[in-house]
């Protein structure tokens, strides 16, 4: 009797150390990166974009993760050129692969204490022509959390926004840029915050490059005479771009953003919906366009019931 009790007891003691090595071992271990995970994300992101007079774009990236991480990957829509990556943690280990998009996945070692991630690159794919002006286009989302963004971009010397005024765009997104002149350069400058993984942090600018006439160099008594002249043609150019496009807005959208404007353009009003089914696209595709041309003010959507009724902006597109 007395072995049998004590080899009850031995079994029963084997079977608390299996039991709490798995609660406190092991399990730990399996929800771990779902921990991390959760927790992961951008404190502040810090853009800057500097575009010379050759349409190239020196980006610089200042990362503040909330967490010290050990690996980070982001997408850049174009070819990156001369890059850099360095950490106030020690060194930075960054690969890309260049397929049209810019694929980069960076090791490094940040700590408690030091977790900022410093980038650096440069790239020509930023920036095309568009009807003998520049329209420059980037997607620097880090497809984390992001509690702060603080963008600034700098404009070639001697080129201007397209825009009502000296510091005011036509196509400028997000709507809520400010602009200043430093330099004899107009700064662009956004404020964000609470941006999601699944957002999009894409900024648009439309510019174009002062010409300057000839009768600048000619002798004063010439400048008066061409003084009238020169008035009468910039309040020309100014009143012309005062005018939305519709051709302007539409000619820069993306290829989703236009098949969903030429189906709303076409029908005038459309539920939301049924453009999920003349498009075949997903309805959380869908709606992250919607919501963009929203925020440009480029459509108008009201809520009806369970579904958005969508149609142009008159403000947008008025005569």
């Amino acid at each position: 009797m007395n072995v049998y009790l004590k080899i009850k007891k031995t079994e029963r003691a084997e079977l608390f150390q299996i039991v709490s090595f798995a609660v406190f071992t092991i399990i730990p271990l399996v929800l771990l990166p779902t921990i991390v995970s959760a927790s992961s994300g951008i404190q502040f992101y810090k853009i800057d974009v500097d575009i010379d007079e050759n349409n190239r774009a020196f980006v610089g990236l200042v990362i503040t993760f909330k967490q010290p991480e050990t690996q980070f990957s982001f997408d850049v829509i174009g070819r990156v050129e001369n890059f850099e990556a360095t950490s106030n943690a020690g060194p930075v280990n960054c690969n890309i692969e260049v397929i049209g998009t810019s694929s980069i996945k960076c090791e490094m070692n940040l700590t408690e204490t030091r977790k900022q991630m410093e980038i650096k690159f440069e790239t020509n794919d930023f920036v095309r022509t568009l009807d003998n002006k520049f329209y420059f286009n980037a997607d620097l989302a880090p497809r984390l959390d992001v509690d702060g963004v603080s963008a600034t971009f700098k404009l070639p010397k001697g080129f201007l926004l397209v825009g009502e005024d000296i510091t005011s765009s036509v196509l400028s997104y997000p709507e809520n840029a400010s602009a200043h002149i430093v330099g004899g350069r107009i700064l662009i400058i956004w404020s964000l915050s609470n941006i999601e993984p699944d957002d999009q942090l894409k900024f648009e600018i439309l510019y174009e490059q002062i010409k300057t006439p000839s009768w600048f160099q000619l002798r004063m008594r010439h400048f008066i005479l061409f003084g009238a002249a020169f008035a009468v043609v910039l309040g020309f150019i100014f009143v012309r771009y005062l005018r939305r496009s519709e051709k302007l807005v539409l000619s820069v959208l993306d290829e989703y953003e236009r098949q969903i404007m030429n189906i709303i353009t076409k029908e005038g009003e459309i539920k939301q919906r049924k453009i999920v089914q003349l498009t075949n696209l997903s309805k959380a595709k869908v709606s992250r366009v919607v919501k963009s041309l929203a925020e440009r003010g480029i459509i108008e959507v009201e809520r009806t019931g369970r579904t958005n009724r969508i149609r142009l902006s008159k403000k947008k597109f008025e005569l």
